[in-house]
């Protein structure tokens, strides 16, 4: 984060800030399931923020800019904001532990056996968290960057219409309303695809829908995932 705010403070982009606001939400993300998380990210922000407010002293403010994203994940958060180039930055101490199912008392980050559970627990798709943060897309908006990073752990790092891990060189993050169509970078548009899925989507000939039907062998909740997701961009049930 301190060599995040230093790349800020030479750039002063907003864009670099949503970079910025996606390492927080990923911190947050991974860390959630750790016991007490709360406490540790305290003494990071106390830490960060002093590092924050010198650094960018001459281009930060109070005055909140809040994204939908920034209300629905940290809306109910009433500590001081801080905007830094339009781009109000994530409370580094939102963070809050979430019982994950089959919760475990091991799980904690205390230990190295409770270290390793929170690896474990995450080792399907931490690689792609690590990667979506390296990876701001600037071409597209500080809400569909932060969205991204908090659906693929929402969708546990798996394909919406398979079920199948995706991996950084085979996942795509599809609006299910076309942006020319009106729709939203907001995480409810938003769904992870494979990238044979995302192409079945918007498949329109016969014999490509026939290639990657055949390729992805889809069950009925698949197959009926695929339909829905075709009809919201205009194509033809299958």
């Amino acid at each position: 984060m301190k060599n995040q705010i230093k790349v800020i403070q030479k750039s002063r982009n907003g864009k670099e800030v949503s970079r910025l606001n996606s390492i927080i939400l990923g911190s947050h993300n991974y860390y959630s399931i750790a016991t007490y998380v709360n406490i540790d990210f305290h003494r990071i922000n106390f830490l960060v923020t002093k590092t924050l407010e010198i650094r960018l002293r001459n281009i930060i403010t109070s005055r909140p800019n809040f994204t939908e994203t920034y209300m629905r994940l940290y809306g109910n958060y009433n500590g001081k904001v801080r905007t830094v180039c339009n781009v109000s930055v994530f409370p580094i101490y939102g963070c809050k532990t979430k019982p994950p199912m089959n919760f475990s008392q091991e799980i904690c980050n205390y230990t190295e056996q409770g270290r390793i559970a929170i690896h474990s627990k995450l080792r399907g798709y931490s690689h792609l968290i690590k990667y979506l943060l390296e990876t701001v897309n600037n071409s597209k908006s500080a809400e569909f960057n932060d969205n991204r990073i908090s659906l693929i752990v929402g969708q546990k790092g798996k394909c919406y219409i398979t079920g199948l891990d995706l991996e950084t060189d085979n996942m795509e993050c599809h609006h299910k309303m076309l942006k020319s169509e009106g729709g939203t970078d907001k995480y409810e548009n938003l769904v992870w695809l494979c990238g044979k899925a995302h192409k079945l989507v918007h498949a329109i000939e016969q014999d490509i829908i026939d290639k990657y039907l055949g390729l992805l062998s889809l069950d009925k909740k698949g197959l009926k995932r695929v339909n829905s997701l075709r009809m919201l961009v205009g194509n033809s049930v299958i």
